[in-house]
């Protein structure tokens, strides 16, 4: 929509809303009022502004993340390891294009309107969106007004021709983990997951059930806590179950993303446990650090920049009438350190 088109749908002349736009003054406060209400709700951004960021000869994608930090206190923070390890791979993927990437964080599953006005404004050609809670009605709403999007991990499949949705191979990954644990004859387990309404966390859950499921036969036990894919959390909640003199200690962890996996053991060891001859732990993601930690962690690989290079060239050949397939599944890889062992003998 242009400034002389939502001019004339708020019967005002397009010099006025230019000034309210501009907030160079020179209009009424109530007619003021009246235009930014307007604003509002059409989610207007002018061409004008686009025009002098992106310019006739450029061609920009966006990035969207919901991984901030909610009260950071000092503006927006990606706290996600996942997030952090897109950013600069999408950046490369889309650079290879010939493509720039604006990058953009919101507020933890809301503000979902400012993308609507990035849209709005031609800023960007297409975005990838990633950290929203599944089932989020504005992520549906952008795709029902027919923008060029990519979801990485948000839901299990794609409803519209322009949207592609791109998931890692959750499940299965959760449910190969607990089955290796069970391999090694552990058969107490601790899964530390997350209850947030997000694609990963349900995937890697119903992977979880599953493996529980089919080898109920030999797992005794299994604790789950929800440690919100935060290492803190992780920490705390699991050196209090193993500094219960009363409660069952598990011998086989699998944490739902590196960091949690990283705060299990770090208790683990300042509670005098040694990995893995006391207890075993899987994570998820194999974030860098994963390697360096001491033993290494054991971990599956989802492979971030597979992730990238396939939401970007995806976005981009749906940004340039190319073939595209809306639903893509990437595998990951089981990741052999030193954090499984056999469980101890009673």
């Amino acid at each position: 929509m242009t400034t002389e088109e939502l001019a004339k749908i708020i019967g005002v002349s397009r010099v006025t809303l230019s000034k309210v736009i501009n907030g160079v003054g020179g209009v009424s406060p109530k007619t003021e009022e009246k235009i930014r209400s307007y604003i509002e709700k059409y989610n207007f951004e002018p061409n004008s502004r686009a025009r002098s960021l992106v310019g006739k000869e450029e061609q920009i994608i966006g990035l969207f993340s919901a991984y901030s930090q909610q009260y950071s206190g000092v503006g927006k923070d990606i706290s996600s390891h996942f997030a952090t390890e897109l950013v600069n791979l999408v950046a490369n993927s889309a650079q290879k294009r010939g493509y720039k990437t604006l990058i953009y964080l919101t507020d933890v599953e809301k503000d979902v309107k400012s993308i609507e006005r990035i849209f709005n404004s031609k800023l960007v050609r297409g975005a990838i969106l990633l950290g929203y809670n599944t089932g989020n009605e504005d992520i549906e709403k952008l795709g029902e007004h027919g923008y060029p999007i990519v979801l990485i991990n948000q839901e299990r499949d794609s409803h519209y021709k322009n949207v592609v949705a791109v998931n890692m191979d959750d499940q299965v990954s959760a449910y190969f983990a607990i089955e290796k644990l069970v391999e090694y004859g552990h058969k107490n387990l601790l899964y530390i997951g997350c209850n947030r309404q997000r694609l990963p966390a349900i995937r890697r859950h119903e992977g979880v059930r599953s493996a529980c499921e089919k080898y109920k036969d030999k797992i005794a036990s299994i604790t789950e806590i929800d440690c919100d894919f935060n290492e803190s959390k992780a920490y705390e909640e699991t050196k209090k179950i193993y500094s219960d003199k009363k409660a069952l200690k598990p011998t086989g962890i699998f944490a739902a993303n590196d960091v949690m996996a990283i705060g299990a053991m770090n208790a683990l060891k300042d509670l005098g446990y040694s990995i893995p001859d006391d207890v075993s732990v899987i994570g998820f993601d194999d974030i860098p650090v994963s390697k360096y930690l001491t033993p290494g962690l054991n971990t599956m690989n989802c492979g971030f920049e597979n992730i990238a290079s396939t939401s970007v060239n995806s976005l981009i050949d749906l940004i340039e009438g190319s073939p595209i397939e809306n639903h893509i599944e990437l595998p990951t890889r089981y990741i052999e350190r030193g954090s499984v062992g056999k469980p101890p003998v009673s």
